[in-house]
């Protein structure tokens, strides 16, 4: 088996001479084919927060196996890819592209460990060459969509690369059976280097070359944020270079993605209702001091309020205060006078009026003549 590194898929061109004794190529690809359409993966997702975790979820490694006209196998590419809606993935055009003398070429699509599910045979839908997109359909799968952000991202952010290197299958002798179950996707980390409005090739092309990473087999995985949306498509990566002087070169950290502006053109052409974000990616951890810190100023101000309306009772308490205090003074000065002027009749001597006295009869001592005469 010879193996032909390009960023598209890890791609097996056989010969008679690769082939191991007493195993044809037709009964390793019937036994892909097999394992391809029985393995199953964890029936449970995981209940996790974690935005990595959860765009994990959504990755998926795509095998083309591409066959002649008598039904042979002629070639098996693997590549990735992650869904974008129900039963729809999207990966790189070249890797369902399938070989040159390729008759009839099947596609499936494995869903992630975590994600659940049965490896799905899958039917490409929609191409596009220049961006190399292609969009697969698997009605079948239970990858949940990702979400996808269409602000994009400053230098400082940090990038993961997600998906299926077959570099990292053959480190750790995995069989062709173990490589056809559900895995877990390979993760790296990195930062943007540089935002172009042309691709590797002089296409016009949006692209974001970034340090996360990649390698063959990787192509068509999500590139996403922290907060595990994606903007971009992993596609190409730098090789080696013959220079003129018939020198050598093998570049370092020179991996590029189409940005998700691209992937979203691709999908309204194609009528995909994708899930769009607009805004900045906020990390959970910064998000969840976000909301502390509103729910603190939320309280502060309920807080406020109430002293505002203590201070207002307590002003309008004082005021009536004042009002009764007020109508005490008055009342005390008017009993006060009261009493002063109910002293001062006390006080005051009483007047006496002289009352004439009659003076009683003098009597005569002699007789009227009239008594004398008679």
């Amino acid at each position: 088996v010879d193996w032909r590194r390009s960023l598209g898929g890890d791609r097996v061109v056989v010969s008679m001479r690769g082939i191991a004794s007493g195993f044809g190529l037709t009964g390793l690809v019937l036994g892909a084919s097999l394992a391809l359409t029985g393995v199953s993966g964890a029936q449970t997702p995981a209940d996790s927060p974690d935005p990595l975790h959860e765009a994990e979820r959504s990755v998926v490694r795509v095998v083309t196996v591409s066959l002649d006209a008598l039904g042979e196998p002629v070639a098996l590419e693997t590549g990735s890819g992650f869904a974008v809606a129900p039963g729809l993935v999207v990966t790189n055009h070249h890797v369902v592209q399938g070989a040159a003398q390729a008759v009839e070429i099947d596609t499936f699509v494995i869903p992630e460990r975590d994600a659940g599910g049965q490896s799905q045979k899958a039917k490409v839908t929609q191409t596009w060459a220049d961006a190399d997109l292609a969009l697969l359909s698997a009605p079948g799968l239970s990858s949940p969509p990702m979400t996808i952000a269409q602000a994009e991202p400053g230098k400082e952010a940090t990038v993961r690369a997600l998906g299926y290197p077959g570099v990292t299958d053959e480190v750790r002798k995995l069989s062709l059976a173990e490589i056809l179950r559900p895995q877990e996707p390979y993760v790296t980390s990195g930062s943007i280097a540089l935002f172009s409005s042309i691709a590797p090739g002089g296409g016009r092309i949006d692209t974001v070359f970034h340090t996360a990473a990649i390698n063959p087999g990787n192509s068509g995985g999500p590139l996403i944020d922290v907060c595990g949306r994606v903007i971009g498509v992993n596609t190409w990566g730098a090789g080696s270079q013959l220079g003129d002087d018939g020198q050598v070169t093998a570049p370092q950290g020179q991996f590029i993605a189409s940005q998700s502006s691209v992937l979203a053109k691709f999908l309204g052409d194609a009528q995909v209702k994708a899930n769009f974000v607009d805004g900045a990616c906020v990390p959970a951890s910064i998000q969840v001091l976000d909301d502390r810190l509103k729910a603190d100023e939320s309280a502060i101000a309920g807080e406020r309020d109430q002293i505002t309306q203590l201070q207002t009772q307590l002003q309008a308490g004082q005021s009536r205060a004042r009002q009764l205090s007020l109508m005490l003074n008055l009342i005390a000065i008017a009993l006060g006078a009261l009493v002063v002027a109910l002293i001062a009749l006390r006080l005051t001597p009483k007047r006496t009026r002289a009352v004439p006295v009659a003076e009683p009869p003098i009597a005569s001592a002699s007789p009227t003549a009239r008594e004398v005469v008679t």
